[in-house]
Formats: C-alpha cells, structure tokens, sequence
C-alpha cells in the first residue's frame, strides 16, 4: 500500500513537472511569434501585358493570408507601364480580390504612373488623374473599411499614411509620391512625430539603385528643378534620407522599387532625441519587372513578391522571395535584426 502512494506520488510530481516544462517551452515560442507583410514590386507588366500574373498574385496572398499571418501588402510603385486606362482597370480588379478577403493594403504611383497618358512621355506634370479614378480616397476612407489613417491633401491618395497594430505593436506606413515635394516631406515629418509610439515603414517608388546608392535621376522623369513659383518639383532619394528618414527616431524600414533587382542595406544613425544612442534603419530594394519567363524573351517579373516576416518580440525581421506561380522560395529567408 505505502509503495502505491509513494508511485502515486511520484507520478503526480512528473505530470507537474511535465506540465511546468511546456508551460516554459511555450514562452519561449511566443517569442518566435511573427506577422507578415507582402511586397509588391512594380507591377507594370501586369497590369499592361499579362494580367493573370497580377491576379495570381493577389490569389496567392489571400491562400497565404492565415499561414504567414498577413497583416499587410505593400504595393512599391509603377501599378502600370504607361498610365494607360486598361491597365488601371486590371490594377483595380487585382486589388479588389485583396479587399473582398480583408486584406489591408497600400500603394503609391511610380514614375510609369504619371506619365502624360497620351503622349506616353514624361512632361514634369504628375498626370495622376487615373490613380485618383481607381483609388479614390473614398475607396479606402470610409465607415467600416478595413483600412485607418490620414491623407496630405483629403481627397487624394498621392501622399498618406496607413495605421495598423498587431497585438500590442503599433505601425505606421507612411506612403510618399514619386519625388516627394519638400511640403510633402514636411508633412510626413509632423505625422511621423505625432505618432512617435508607432514603428514607421516609409514606401516611395525611387530610393536605391542595386548597389544601394540612394538614387538621383529626377531629370529623367523631368522633376529637377523648381516650379513656376520658385520650389523644387520634387526631391531626390538624399534628401528624402536628410529631410525625414534622419530626422524621424521611429522609422525602421524604408521600401522602395524603380529599379530592377534587390538590395538590403542596414545604416546606422544618431538617434536625435538621445545623441548617445545609435539606431538601425534598412533600406531594400525590391523589383523584379525585368526577370524572363523560362523559355521567352519578354519581362514580365514571373509573379515574384517579397515576404516580409516581423518578429516584435525578438525586433527581428526575415525577408524571402517567393514565386506566387510556383509557391517556391528564390532564395534563403535573410534575418535583419531592427534593435541597436
């Protein structure tokens, strides 16, 4: 009998011991917790060429959306090639399957999206009537949408700013026209200051080359210079970096597309509200529009988007390429560590 209760005993004492060590593995596991956001690259040869490749796309993130987490996608710029109509047209039924499934997305236009549509050349004017069209503000500002935030100007989606939190981690898109105006940058400065509680992604179309050198090259899309009233048409990747990126404490990424390849480039700053205190921004480059299908000679990109995967706890961040067409990964899953 005393050796019955002495075993009863003992056993009682192991189910507890077992019990306390997975109690113990699954904090560990909760720092492994992840969320997702989807980069895609410039789309232009889709939405022009081969439209199924967009939808495809946009399939592949909603079948995604609960095993990766998805909290966002992230569109980088040049929706279409030329600025035609048509296009515009396949861009907005292709986002629409993001919004029937709840998915919550952002966009800007690229230098292809404000092209004069008629001439099919760039005349220094931002010919964005078909991006308001298909985008109106109404189309993401309204009761019950799936989507909060602000705008620079109300009734347009050139300039604004996404807000979204994943548990107890708050974030904040910040979404900027192709060479931003320096009032433009000047408003997304107060933004990003009034929300100083938030981590901030900055998207703009052009920011880096493949080698990772901010960019300079508003002559061609003809925004060097200034205006008829004396102000610059648009600044350049450098200022950008000098004027808001420099200055706001709380931006951790900085996305962009315009040029063909990838790049992910880790720079560290003074923090400016503690001088003794460094911090990491990384700026990727993600584009892949020049990138053949097998067997022909025509771009199209081959339904490449990038995964973001963001683990708050452990302030990490997991990029890889993934092919919408075959689900298959391009490359390794590359680990940035976002903390000091």
């Amino acid at each position: 009998m005393f050796v019955f209760i002495m075993k009863t005993i003992k056993s009682r004492i192991l189910i507890v011991l077992i019990l306390f060590q997975s109690l113990i593995n699954l904090s560990f596991l909760n720092n492994d917790d992840f969320f997702s956001i989807i980069i895609l690259p410039d789309t232009q040869h889709y939405s022009s060429k081969y439209p199924e490749m967009f939808y495809k796309q946009m399939d592949w993130i909603v079948e995604n959306k609960d095993p990766l987490n998805i909290q966002y996608a992230i569109q980088l710029g040049d929706l279409t090639n030329n600025n035609k109509e048509y296009a515009w047209e396949v861009a907005d039924k292709s986002f629409k399957i993001l919004e029937n499934a709840g998915i919550s997305y952002s966009i800007v236009y690229g230098d292809n999206d404000m092209k004069n549509p008629d001439k099919n050349y760039y005349d220094g004017i931002r010919h964005t009537e078909l991006l308001h069209k298909y985008f109106p503000v109404s189309r993401f500002d309204k009761p019950g949408s799936w989507w909060s935030g602000g705008f620079y100007n109300p009734g347009e989606i050139d300039n604004y700013y996404c807000l979204f939190n994943y548990k107890d981690y708050k974030y904040l898109i910040m979404n900027l026209e192709l060479a931003p105006r320096s009032s433009v940058l000047k408003w997304a400065n107060s933004i990003i200051s009034q929300n100083a509680s938030r981590k901030v992604i900055l998207v703009t179309h052009d920011y880096l080359n493949r080698n990772g050198k901010r960019l300079d090259d508003l002559n061609t899309f003809k925004m060097d210079g200034k205006d008829n009233n004396g102000k610059l048409k648009g600044n350049n990747a450098e200022e950008i970096f000098k004027k808001l990126v420099k200055k706001s404490p709380n931006i951790i990424l900085v996305l962009c597309g315009h040029k063909e390849g990838t790049f992910q480039k880790e720079v560290i700053l003074k923090d400016p509200a503690d001088t003794l205190r460094n911090r990491k921004v990384f700026e990727i480059l993600s584009d892949f529009q020049d990138e053949k299908s097998e067997g022909s000679d025509k771009r199209s990109g081959n339904g490449l988007l990038r995964v973001l995967k963001i683990y708050p706890e452990k302030n990490e961040l997991g990029i890889s390429t993934v092919s919408a067409l075959t689900g298959k990964t391009k490359e390794e899953e590359i680990h940035l560590f976002l903390g000091e």
